[in-house]
């Protein structure tokens, strides 16, 4: 079945196309078993027999769009258990994708240990003392198919299809979702796909196209573009979004997710965006900012709260980054001084606290945000209706 052009490449609401789930292993629920999966596998593609599947642990056999996928995700309980877990997806892999259909992996991309990806989800949930979920994106990570898919509507599909799936799995209520770089631009579809999105904290992700750059002539039928569904995420009002930037990000521009947060609220809505600057050569690696405002967020903290956790966040990450650099052989002391606080953005008319990182927020849309935070934590739940037990929030 095809989906009209016109909708593919505006809305995402009626986007999705029904995906069943043809059969769910019976040892989904066992601890994930650890393998390498090499660069060069997922290069070329992962496919996965419904068999091969239901011999790994917490897998999902799924039909997508009339394609067969097998799902893996990372369930960790290490840190607490409870019926709103944080999911994670990560950025692209496996670097620049050329014109000619074929990869130019970079020097850093290697073969993936899943061990190390069921330590991220046990990070996770002892940052945020619930259930944690890594979810494999499509091609990578242990989840089959062909990663060129990868921000399509393909992917985002199914990566929605695997949340209701290991939502009737495991009788979870909903989920805190958080993304870094390719991985936020699939958040941000899925706040307009499901009504069970408590906290969706969207890291480095390329939220519109470049403002100031005229949109492809020959957009492909499978491209989304998130800021399109901005008149379907205002109806989330159960959402809470929170963008995290560097504003020198040099892969992800600050304007594709700037641009997003001004339309979000010209149109009424109600978002945060917290300018924090990261310690990598691109200042592109958001996930440690992300993932702490997330645990924030699962608690109520307000936005003032976040902002001052993140400031001092960013002066430790970026005195760490100073130490390491004037331990190094033949440096010179003090070659890299920690900033107090990232640039101030003047191009967007929003509020900010007194704190740093500045905080961008819908002003019209705060106080019914503050007030139902407000109502949230008097009866112990957290935003967007999570279940944190109090005992672990704090």
């Amino acid at each position: 079945m095809r989906i009209p052009t016109s909708i593919q490449r505006s809305k995402l609401t009626g986007l999705l196309l029904a995906a069943s789930v043809l059969g769910l292993p019976v040892a989904a629920t066992s601890p994930a078993a650890a393998h390498v999966i090499p660069v060069a596998d997922m290069i070329r593609g992962i496919t996965m027999t419904q068999v091969q599947c239901a011999a790994i642990p917490q897998t999902i056999w799924l039909n997508v769009m009339g394609r067969d996928f097998c799902v893996r995700y990372y369930l960790s309980t290490a840190g607490g258990s409870n019926a709103w877990p944080a999911v994670f997806l990560q950025g692209d892999r496996l670097g620049a994708l050329r014109r000619d259909g074929t990869w130019a992996p970079g020097a850093k991309e290697k073969d993936i240990d899943t061990d190390n990806l069921m330590k991220f989800a046990d990070t996770l949930s002892k940052q945020t003392g619930a259930s944690a979920i890594y979810l494999g994106r499509i091609g990578v990570e242990g989840t089959s198919g062909d990663h060129r898919d990868r921000k399509t509507l393909l992917e985002l599909n199914l990566m929605h299809a695997a949340l209701d799936a290991i939502k009737q799995r495991h009788s979870f209520k909903g989920f805190h979702l958080i993304g870094q770089s390719g991985g936020s631009k699939l958040v941000g579809g899925l706040i307009a796909l499901r009504h069970d999105v408590g906290c969706a904290v969207i890291g480095a992700g390329r939220l519109s196209n470049a403002p100031d750059r005229p949109p492809p002539q020959n957009p492909s039928p499978q491209a989304f573009n998130v800021v399109d569904a901005i008149p379907v995420m205002l109806q989330r009002r159960s959402t809470r979004i929170l963008v995290i930037t560097d504003p020198e990000d040099k892969k992800v521009p600050e304007r594709t997710q700037t641009d997003f947060v001004r339309k979000f609220q010209q149109a009424g809505g109600h978002v945060e965006q917290y300018l924090v600057e990261a310690t990598d050569d691109d200042r592109h690696g958001i996930t440690p900012y992300a993932r702490a405002a997330a645990a924030d967020c699962m608690r109520n903290a307000s936005p003032k709260e976040l902002a001052e956790k993140l400031q001092q966040m960013v002066q430790k990450r970026l005195a760490a980054k100073a130490a390491r650099a004037n331990a190094a052989p033949g440096a010179v002391p003090n070659q890299v001084t920690p900033q107090v606080a990232p640039p101030t953005l003047q191009s967007a008319p929003y509020t900010r606290t007194d704190a740093a990182p500045a905080v961008r927020t819908g002003s019209d849309a705060q106080p019914a945000q503050q007030t139902a935070m407000s109502e949230r934590d008097r009866s112990g739940m957290g935003a967007g209706g999570s279940e944190v037990p109090r005992s672990n929030a704090q």
